[in-house]
């Protein structure tokens, strides 16, 4: 990855340098301005200070001194406009050959849909080198996609469609971030919802993302199924309403001892979370609601298979601990 700007974090982006540009350009002529400004201040104070037996003389006034100061500074804010008004043209509006990737977000996450209807959670692998199109929904409340590495930001507005448009120009990971406060679940301490709301862009050669598209999501090598599944519960939000100790006040059941155990439902039955259960409450949650936990609205989560056994592996285990 590189370096950080002068002030900024890295350029990562081909829209990055443009806006990083504009950015310090309005930023020297500010620092230039101040110190002309303050340094004229400075030298009227001392030249024209009050003298014992001294009396000040009235001041002037000079029409073409107020029409200096009015007109300059207007010709240089039109300027500025301009270059400010073309970069955001070419930053809101995605090259036709743009790949599109569905964003949804959700309290508390990021869900990410490629062309082949492939998901994934809270991260999202993509090609360098490649212009990116985000069309992004919100399931419930105001979200806003922020990448600073890019810069690139977009509310997610419920109800409506936004986008946005990057390329990157390196590999590795980037963060992104939801900068709209988005609240937290009933009950929760530290840094859970909105604050936890993030996503890693896994950013690829071509060839590596063609395999992962037909290949899908695999477990990070030299982790077992049950730690793989452990990063999924991590990764997609799921300890922010979830305990995983047994012991603490949390929104949602506790992982902790779940497997098998008999849980009462709103409906009246009392059903063993066994394994199909823990299938069923993840990819339809509102299916099957446990009795005293009706205000929770869990939004559903599409994993894989593969992903789902590594889940459910994770919660035997901590069943058996």
């Amino acid at each position: 990855m590189e370096l950080s700007t002068y002030q900024l974090p890295a350029q990562l982006s081909t829209y990055a340098a443009e806006v990083d540009w504009l950015y310090y350009v309005i930023f020297w002529i500010s620092v230039a301005f101040f110190v002309g400004i303050v340094g004229v201040m400075g030298y009227f104070v001392v030249r024209y200070r009050s003298k014992p037996g001294v009396r000040a003389k009235k001041t002037g006034h000079s029409n073409t001194l107020e029409v200096a100061w009015t007109v300059l500074p207007l010709i240089l804010l039109i300027v500025l406009f301009h270059w400010g008004f073309q970069s955001y043209v070419r930053g809101s509006v995605a090259p036709s050959s743009s790949l599109d990737i569905r964003v949804r977000g959700a309290q508390w996450l990021w869900e990410f849909r490629h062309p082949n209807g492939m998901e994934e959670l809270n991260e999202v692998t993509l090609p360098v080198g490649t212009p990116i199109r985000f069309i992004m929904s919100s399931g419930d409340v105001l979200h806003s996609f922020f990448v600073p590495d890019f810069r690139v930001k977009q509310d997610v507005v419920p109800g409506r469609y936004s986008t946005l448009w990057f390329e990157a120009t390196k590999t590795g990971k980037v963060q992104a971030y939801c900068t709209e406060y988005c609240g937290a679940p009933e009950g929760a301490t530290g840094n859970v919802g909105h604050s936890a709301m993030l996503a890693t862009l896994n950013i690829v050669d071509e060839e590596t993302y063609e395999k992962f598209l037909e290949k899908g999501p695999a477990a990070p090598e030299g982790l077992s199924e049950a730690e793989w599944g452990k990063e999924l519960v991590e990764k997609s939000g799921c300890r922010t309403c979830h305990g995983v100790d047994g012991a603490s006040q949390m929104p949602a059941p506790n992982f902790k001892g779940l497997y098998m155990r008999e849980e009462k439902m709103t409906s009246g039955k009392t059903i063993v979370a066994d394994e199909n259960y823990i299938r069923e409450s993840i990819l339809q949650p509102q299916a099957k609601i446990v009795s005293g936990y009706e205000n929770l609205l869990m939004p559903p989560y599409k994993f894989g298979e593969a992903q789902l056994d590594a889940i459910i592996a994770y919660i035997k285990e901590l069943s058996q601990e």
